[in-house]
Order: structure tokens, then C-alpha cells, then sequence
């Protein structure tokens, strides 16, 4: 059978009167029209490796190929057998027909496109991060899994076409290969509908699809770690959903999500960006000098507005026990998209999002400064919790939230 596919393989490449020519595009079958003349002759380098297709060009090559070799060896005393032996034209490699070879080069390519586009670097974080998510981000990024294997699977496939490899034996490993990679329906249909069309395909016949790191929008800026030259040199990268902080020698040393950063502010005069964001149960201050401070500013924010627009419903707010150490009652604190809500036994009260000044935390204790229009007098409450890191950053990232809105309606 393979003796079969072989020799159809050299019947259609020799055929010069073939005007037209089966191939795989968008999940059909079609036929085209070649684009060859009949003055033209296109040479395809899996035909050298399968040694099926011969013609004056690569004979030319191959002598001159043979005659460099043959001058090189009596310059290093080697024998002219043993090239000749070694650059000889070679039929197929039986290397095409070992299913291991192809699941090895399956799996090498799968790792290197993960580590190309971020997957692999800080795993642990990404775990974290994934928990933490909501579910319409989780669908998202397991489909960006689902579809970087899909394009491997399918790469795959289109280079075991192209070297003669058997319909059956094709078909058997990737579907192994597709039930252990647990690629979910709305892409493992797509390789099933490749695999039912396959004995119609030879040759160069299925169009390569695109790897995702392909497509990835990147920009690098270079920095200095704080707030003059003097600081460490490195490489801050903008990313789709991330900033990532390199090295000069490119490893990674920071990654930060775009939702774990509550704040950012930039001084064109001292050339320093600052970015707050959350670590643990603590804001942490970052800054940077950059020559390209006004730039870098723009683009991050540029990203961060993109990030958030994938999020259908802001994860805002929470609800917090608290005590008052003015009265002493216990009750519950609720940061929500108007304001703060206080719940305590005997009152209720809400404090709008306008009459908030500033908030704080204080070694437990958390600080609320509101302004009274009435009196024209602030009124500092405050409130004693075990989760007064948190508060503050619910609160922070309200005020976040309602500055990019107010923005985003100014543009509209």
C-alpha cells in the first residue's frame, strides 16, 4: 500500500498535463488551477527527501554538490569512496514510517510554542492566576490551549502527507495523540474532518496553518530599575494580559497581571513610571526610568483597556466583618460599584463613591476619610478587620474602575 501512495505521488508530480490539482483550504476540498507554466518547473524539497522526483536541476546540484565534496576531501586526506558513498542520492528514509518519530516531533513542537508564547514560564502562577479568574476568562484561555495543539496536530498531519506516510497509520496516531492531549469538540473537529479527507490528499496538498506565536503583540521597552540610570537594566515587555520584566540576559524575573495592578501614574519630567499593584496581601510600589516613559505609559494602558474589555462583568467589590472602634459594634463592610455599604445592628449607613476622599490601612486598622458637603468637614472613620489589606484594595480598585469609565465615555 505504501509502494501504492509512493508511486501516485510520482504519477501526479510528473504529470505535465495536469492543469489542476486537489487541496485542503477552510475545511473543504477543492480543486485549483495550477499556477505553473508549461516553460516553468517548481522543485519542492520533500521530493529530494523521498527521492521520488529527478530532473537536470537537482542532478546539477547534486554534481556540484559531489564535486565541492571531492575538493574538500583530497584538501583533508579523505578518501573520495566514502563521500561519494555518503552524498549519493538516497531513496526514502524509513524514518518517515516510525510512528515515534512523528509523536516526538508532535511533542517537541507543542513545548517549544508553549514556551514561545509565555505558557510555560512561572506555572505556578499561572495556576494561581487561572483559579482566580472568572469563568469566561477560563474558557478563553483553555481554548487558547485547545487551539495551540490543534495547530500542531494539524501541521503534523500535513507533514506526514507530505512524506508518504500511511492513511491508517496516520489516522491511528493522531487520534491517540488527540485523546491524550484532550483537546475539547470545537477544535478536534476540525482534525477529524482533515483525517476523513485524507486519502485525497498527497503531497503539499494541505495548507500549513499559522502557530500562535506568530500572532502575538508584543512590545519591549528598555528600563532602569527606580528612579534614575543607576538602577539595573532591563527589559519590560507589554503583552496581551501581562507585563513581563526580563533581564538583560532574557530571563524572566517579573510577571504581572494586568488585574493584580491597581494603579499607574507616569512624571514626564523625572522620566518614572510607577505601578502599584497587588502581591499577596500587601500593594507593592514599582518604578522605572525610561527615556520612553510617556510612551511605555500609553502603550500599558493601551493594553490594560484591551484586557478589561474581554471582561463582560467587573469583579469588583466584597463584603468584609468589621468593628468600629468609635461605638464598638460589629457589622459588615460591602464595597460595591455605587459606594461602601456599613451594616451594623442597630444603623445602616452608605457612603457614595463622591464623598469618599481617600482611604488607608494602618496596622489593621482601616482608615475612611469622608467629606461631609453639608458641614464642608471630613469625617475620618475607623474600622478595625482582619481584612483591612483587602478593603483598601477593593476600594482602590473602585476608584480605578470608575476613572477608566469616566474615560472611556469622555471618548465615546
Amino acid at each position: 500500500m505504501k509502494s501504492d501512495s509512493a508511486s501516485s505521488a510520482v504519477a501526479a508530480a510528473s504529470d505535465e498535463g495536469s492543469t489542476s490539482y486537489m487541496r485542503y483550504r477552510n475545511r473543504k476540498l477543492i480543486r485549483v488551477d495550477s499556477d505553473i507554466g508549461d516553460d516553468e518547473e517548481r522543485i519542492f524539497l520533500f521530493e529530494g527527501l523521498l527521492g521520488i522526483f529527478k530532473n537536470n536541476f537537482l542532478m546539477q546540484l547534486e554534481e556540484a554538490a559531489l564535486e565541492t565534496a571531492l575538493n574538500l576531501s583530497n584538501l583533508a586526506g579523505t578518501t573520495a569512496t566514502a563521500i561519494s558513498s555518503t552524498t549519493a542520492p538516497k531513496e526514502r528514509s524509513k524514518l518517515w514510517d516510525k510512528m515515534q518519530f512523528w509523536e516526538d516531533v508532535f511533542l517537541d513542537a507543542v513545548a517549544m510554542e508553549r514556551d514561545a508564547v509565555g505558557m510555560d514560564q512561572g506555572p505556578i502562577d499561572m495556576i494561581e492566576r487561572y483559579r482566580a479568574l472568572n469563568p469566561s476568562e477560563k474558557k478563553r484561555l483553555v481554548d487558547e490551549e485547545d487551539r495551540l495543539l490543534s495547530t500542531m496536530l494539524y501541521n503534523l498531519i500535513s507533514f506526514m502527507v507530505m512524506m508518504n506516510v500511511e492513511c491508517k497509520e496516520i489516522m491511528r496516531k493522531v487520534r491517540r495523540l488527540l485523546g491524550k492531549s484532550h483537546v475539547g469538540l470545537a477544535y478536534s473537529s476540525e482534525i477529524n474532518m482533515l483525517l476523513d479527507n485524507l486519502r485525497s490528499l498527497q503531497g503539499v496538498a494541505i495548507d500549513l496553518k499559522p502557530c500562535g506565536s506568530r500572532h502575538i503583540r508584543k512590545q519591549s521597552f528598555v528600563v532602569h530599575a527606580g528612579t534614575d540610570t543607576n538602577g539595573d537594566v532591563l527589559f519590560m515587555e507589554v503583552c496581551d494580559d501581562a507585563i513581563i520584566l526580563r533581564t538583560g540576559f532574557g530571563t524572566i524575573c517579573e510577571r504581572w497581571w494586568y488585574e493584580k495592578l491597581i494603579n499607574m501614574t507616569f512624571c514626564p519630567k523625572t522620566k518614572v513610571l510607577c505601578l502599584w499593584q497587588r502581591k499577596g496581601h500587601e500593594t507593592q510600589l514599582n518604578k522605572f526610568y525610561t527615556k520612553k516613559c510617556r510612551e511605555l505609559y500609553h502603550c500599558v494602558k493601551e493594553a490594560m483597556e484591551k484586557a478589561a474589555a474581554r471582561h463582560n462583568v467587573p469583579d469588583l467589590g466584597g463584603e468584609f466583618p468589621v468593628q468600629d472602634l468609635k461605638t464598638g459594634e460589629c457589622g459588615l463592610l460591602q464595597v460595591t460599584l455605587d459606594g461602601i455599604n456599613l451594616k451594623f445592628v442597630n444603623s445602616q449607613v452608605f457612603l457614595g463613591l463622591k464623598t469618599i476622599r481617600k482611604c488607608n490601612n494602618v496596622d489593621g486598622i482601616f482608615l475612611l476619610e469622608e467629606y461631609n458637603r453639608d458641614t464642608d468637614q471630613v469625617v475620618i472613620h475607623r474600622y478595625k478587620s482582619a481584612f483591612a489589606k483587602e478593603m483598601c484594595y477593593a476600594v482602590l480598585c473602585l476608584f480605578s474602575y470608575h476613572t477608566a469609565a469616566r474615560k472611556n465615555e469622555t471618548i465615546q
